[in-house]
């Protein structure tokens, strides 16, 4: 890793990365808040109303526990969507702008490798989502603590929080890989968000109605079982492991790739 460039791509990550973290904090109070059993019961009037549409956006149960009722109206849709578009955004920022730019020539003429180039790049990237998390849970003990004393255990949410981190470490993964390895710039800003867009949206319509319940299995989404971390079963354990294996290796084929390409200035 190059420690003063990571600290220079930082300083202009972090912004994004707060903006995304306050939106997300909003709305974590926001869904502590209703954890209420008198608007549990407008919430499942709602819900028995309009029962696909919950149900596409991960919120068909609503759960007899606070962090059940967390994860089911946060984890199944806006904790992915929205550290999406971050990743999104940070990986365009790390390596497709200064392709497009032309300012990768002035990095590339440096002593340095195209390898420890694109790991202080993917360093960024990552340290992002780790204080991501880090804000997040923070956040979500305090909120709770302060409306629901006792009712949320610190190391369940940990756990649900370390998986999903390595959903986004997949998620980032493949937007990094297709980022570094596409030649055409278009195509290295979206196909990566493109693809993990389509894994969302599949999982959306497998809520939808029993005909589509079998697309649920298809996604690399369906081994992200948070309630299941918590609880510690074996299947959704090793389905966190195999995200966060799948993202760490999607970002070494990535910086391999970048190490390989033909860059014409």
């Amino acid at each position: 890793m190059i420690l003063p460039l990571f600290k220079h791509e930082l300083r202009f990550c972090l912004f994004p990365t707060f903006i995304i973290a306050a939106v997300v904090i909003l709305y974590t109070c926001v869904i502590i808040g209703m954890y209420d059993p008198k608007l549990g019961e407008s919430l499942a009037l709602m819900r028995d109303a309009m029962p696909e549409l919950f149900a596409a956006f991960g919120m068909a149960d609503q759960g007899t526990t606070l962090l059940e009722f967390v994860v089911n109206y946060l984890y199944g849709f806006l904790l992915v969507v929205l550290p999406l578009v971050l990743v999104a955004v940070l990986a365009s920022r790390l390596v497709v702008r200064h392709i497009e730019r032309g300012s990768i020539s002035y990095l590339l003429a440096q002593p340095i490798g195209r390898t420890r180039l694109m790991l202080s790049q993917a360093g960024v990237l990552a340290f992002c989502l780790v204080l991501l998390m880090v804000v997040l849970t923070a956040f979500e003990l305090v909120a709770a603590q302060a409306m629901f004393p006792g009712e949320l255990a610190v190391s369940d949410l940990v756990a649900v929080n370390a998986a999903m981190f390595c959903l986004l470490l997949f998620l980032s993964g493949a937007c990094w890989a297709g980022a570094c390895a596409l030649p055409n710039v278009t195509a290295a800003r979206w196909a990566g968000v493109a693809l993990c867009s389509l894994f969302v949206l599949v999982q959306m319509l497998s809520g939808v109605g029993d005909e589509l319940s079998w697309l649920a299995d298809v996604t690399p989404l369906a081994l992200f079982d948070p309630l299941g971390v918590a609880s510690g079963e074996t299947g959704a354990l090793a389905g966190a492991a195999a995200l966060g294996i799948s993202g760490a290796a999607f970002f070494a084929l990535g910086t391999a790739a970048f190490s390989r390409r033909d860059l014409s200035m």
